[in-house]
């Protein structure tokens, strides 16, 4: 194990974790969308809202698997 190895390991790590730290605060975040003045931004606002989950979520998953993949492998 060299410490070019580790280094890219941590900064794996810290990225991982910070991906899915964001993908939990999506999931867990106050709704804004009753502030809204239109029915029409109010339906733009949560289709914008559940398509940023699921990119952030695609990223968590993906740099998890690589974090995985970088231990084992």
């Amino acid at each position: 194990m060299t410490a070019t190895w580790l280094l890219n390991a941590i900064g794996l790590f810290a990225t991982t974790v910070s991906a899915l730290l964001l993908f939990l605060y999506l999931q867990a975040a106050p709704r804004f969308a009753q502030e809204l003045q239109t029915s029409d931004a109010k339906i733009s606002f949560a289709k914008h809202q559940r398509s940023l989950s699921v990119a952030v979520g695609l990223l968590a998953a993906w740099l998890a698997l690589q974090y995985l993949a970088l231990i084992l492998l």
